[in-house]
């Protein structure tokens, strides 16, 4: 589980967050981010974790292929895809959740990439909660989910602006180092 928290380092979301996880019905972020293959491709690695080889899939629509080893004894190679999507400077990577079936649900987090990091925080499950059960933004809250519904523009300003409180994990980011190229 924790080494899917790695994936989601681009999109590392899954496990270690907790009882809940926040998700939404639809990919957060309004336009895709125009990836640069000679930035993003290549080998990354988190403190805690094994490496992750990402490949750009689809530059103009910023989609990307992750690639990782998982288990101790059993290995076995494992892969998702990531859509980084952004609304005015913030970016958000998305990742569709393979093990709900039915309607599509997504996890996400904010990203930032700098030279050789790509630094992610994870969203704050209490805090979307909250402007759910306030009726800011729509969507469902329960014991294992906070699910957000169909986000217009104005939540979109009240997610990424932060006047109702910081919604993302500023405190304990993860943090990806590219540690070789493609």
């Amino acid at each position: 589980m924790k080494r899917y928290m790695l994936v989601l380092g681009l999109l590392v979301i899954l496990g270690g967050w907790g009882c809940s996880m926040v998700t939404s019905g639809q990919p957060i972020g309004d336009t895709p981010v125009v990836l640069d293959h000679v930035d993003w491709e290549g080998t990354w690695t988190a403190a805690d974790g094994g490496p992750v080889v990402v490949r750009v899939e689809d530059a103009r629509k910023g989609q990307l292929r992750l690639a990782w080893m998982e288990g101790d004894r059993e290995m076995a190679l494992k892969t998702a895809d990531v859509t980084l999507l952004k609304t005015g400077t913030w970016h958000f990577a998305n990742l569709k959740d393979q093990a709900k079936a039915g309607p599509p649900v997504y996890l996400f987090a904010r990203v930032k990439k700098q030279k050789g990091l790509l630094i992610i925080w994870p969203p704050r499950p209490e805090r979307f909660a909250r402007l759910i059960n306030d009726k800011v933004l729509p969507g469902t809250v329960s014991k294992e989910q906070v699910f957000l519904g169909e986000l217009g523009p104005e939540h979109m300003r009240v997610i990424t602006s932060e006047e109702r409180g910081v919604l993302f994990d500023w405190e304990s980011p993860i943090v990806l180092i590219r540690t070789g190229d493609r």
